[in-house]
């Protein structure tokens, strides 16, 4: 099995380091011996760091401006939610926001509010849709890099699954 560890000059398969940009919290040591109370602990750091990683992007990308909210998380949330709709060419109201994000229709008519003032959602009669503001430089390359991201992560999970499904294997003289 392959180190975990992703490290500033430590290049996946396409050449560069997914996770060199987010920092040393962001490095997993392959010795590291998680508690054994989380049940498929490795597993699920994996997929933590790689949230936190898609995350941490659109921080990158749209500023910090955009995260400074004290609940950026439904901020976010809610705007991944009007770009989906967007971009389905289905412009969608608030109530539906708040009824399939399971949110309080008060908390999504703020953060709506809170994105229409920073140019990035507009309201179309009663629905809302992301504007032109999200067509941000080097759009394609940090896309890859999200990719790049994902790609690693399952190639990870599948190693794990691999290794695990080995060592649970009866041996012949089981």
């Amino acid at each position: 099995m392959t180190s975990d560890r992703a490290s500033p000059g430590h290049a996946d398969e396409t050449g560069g380091d997914v996770w060199q940009d987010l920092g040393s919290d962001f490095v997993l040591v392959h010795e590291t011996r998680p508690p054994p109370r989380i049940e498929h602990a490795r597993e699920r750091i994996l997929l933590c760091r790689l949230y936190l990683g898609l995350i941490r992007s659109l921080i990158d990308d749209y500023g910090a401006g955009f995260a400074a909210h004290q609940d950026s998380s439904s901020l976010r949330t809610i705007g991944i939610y009007v770009f989906f709709r967007t971009a389905m060419c289905s412009p969608v109201n608030a109530t539906r926001i708040a009824q399939v994000l399971k949110m309080p229709r008060a908390t999504v008519l703020r953060r709506l509010q809170d994105m229409i003032r920073h140019g990035y959602v507009e309201r179309v009669g009663n629905a809302y849709r992301i504007t032109d503001k999200v067509n941000i430089p080097d759009l394609k390359n940090r896309l890859q890099r999200r990719v790049e991201m994902i790609l690693e992560t399952a190639r990870k999970l599948s190693e794990l699954h691999a290794s695990t499904n080995l060592s649970h294997q009866p041996s012949a003289h089981d």
